[in-house]
């Protein structure tokens, strides 16, 4: 091999995907009916790499454990280089995790911005995982418009797949 081997290295570990991840976004009124439900692929950012490599050593600072999903008005293709939502307006605090298919890799992280959130007024165009101290972003991806007013719930269900 020449000597290129660490810049070789680099290139490629920026294309190798160690994770997916799946977001649905469910609308649900006060009787409790899922209105709509929209399901798309979201893309893992750079900065995912710095949060996973921490945890695998078990590092229990806030800024590597997910804690968040925001969610603003910002309507950018999602990029892999992306540090932060475009236009974020709210971070809702995650509910308890689980992991829904038994130990085989993937775990589900829900939020729920209920009936008075304070991203009521606003049209929602993206989304992202965000760290519990609210300064890294993990996964970012942007959706249909959904506007968000008292009269219905957005239930944010996120997948991350390691594959």
């Amino acid at each position: 091999m020449s000597g290129t081997g660490s810049t070789t290295f680099v290139e490629r570990a920026d294309d190798i995907k160690p994770c997916e991840g799946k977001l649905e976004i469910r609308s649900i009124d006060r009787k409790g009916r899922v209105l709509h439900t929209w399901k798309t692929p979201n893309v893992i950012v750079f900065d995912a790499r710095v949060i996973m490599a921490h945890l695998l050593v078990g590092d229990q600072v806030p800024t590597y454990k997910i804690g968040y999903i925001g969610v603003g008005t910002g309507g950018n293709a999602p990029q892999r280089s992306d540090t932060t939502l475009v236009a974020e307006v709210h971070k809702q605090g995650i509910e308890p995790y689980s992991f829904p298919d038994g130990d085989n890799g993937q775990v589900e992280i829900t939020a729920t911005l209920d009936f008075g959130s304070a991203a009521n007024g606003n049209t929602l165009r993206e989304a992202g995982l965000i760290s519990l101290d609210g300064t890294t972003l993990f996964a970012r991806q942007v959706h249909g418009d959904i506007f968000k007013d008292s009269g219905i719930q957005l239930q944010y269900i996120w997948r991350i797949i390691f594959t």
